[in-house]
């Protein structure tokens, strides 16, 4: 069993970490620090991004590897994901959501995986969001089908990553952006329809990316 990490350097030089100390939210001038999963009981990926005003980088990344029996790989994963919690102090968990395919015994791999992760981000008292993998590649790179490699380009334009990601430290940090891009437009429209007036928060609907249209659907 192991974990491998990455840490991105803080203005200065410094690395940056728990010392950073904790994440606030509020206001243009706030910062948002964001922890996003991508679940497996075998290579789990996770990374943290802080959004400051309009600007967003990476604070650290990794992937998470377990061996072992079933039990022993979950006890890593809420382990390390506490571990992770502690030294980082996210503000929020954005979490990958299942997708059950033909495969549903991978289904139920994941769900446990997540299960594991949930009940750290719980206990470190982390705002939890939940989002499809559609929802999260139409964030960060404008369609629900894009792949792995594009996914990987993407995260790394955005978060100024000039080191290759591993795909599945990429997917959890396109998971954290997604949190914060959501974040961002679910506050411009509220600021918005709260200029019309009393009456103008009527009907509100909150956003979140759109899957495209399957095609042969209607």
């Amino acid at each position: 069993m192991r974990s491998s990490r990455r840490e991105a350097a803080a203005p200065g030089g410094a690395a940056t970490g728990r010392d950073a100390g904790p994440a606030s939210s509020g206001g243009s001038t706030g910062t948002l620090r964001v922890l996003g999963v991508d679940p497996g009981t075998v290579i789990l990926g996770w990374g943290i991004v802080e959004a400051r005003g309009h600007a967003i980088c990476r604070v650290a990344s990794g992937v998470v590897r377990a061996a072992g029996p079933r039990a022993e790989r979950l006890a890593l994963i809420y382990v390390e994901l506490c571990a992770i919690c502690e030294r980082f102090l996210p503000a929020a968990l954005s979490l990958e959501q299942t997708f059950v395919g033909d495969n549903v015994q991978s289904a139920f791999r994941l769900g446990e995986a997540r299960g594991a992760v949930m009940v750290a981000a719980s206990l470190a008292r982390l705002a939890v969001a939940e989002y499809s993998p559609a929802e999260i590649k139409v964030a960060v790179a404008g369609s629900g089908r894009a792949s792995k490699a594009q996914m990987q380009l993407m995260v790394g334009r955005l978060l100024g990553v000039a080191e290759p990601l591993a795909a599945d430290e990429a997917d959890a940090l396109g998971a954290a952006i997604c949190h914060v891009y959501t974040g961002r437009f679910n506050a411009a429209v509220a600021q918005a329809t709260s200029w019309g007036g009393a009456g103008g928060g009527r009907g509100r609907r909150r956003w979140r990316a759109r899957p495209e249209p399957v095609e042969g659907r209607r």
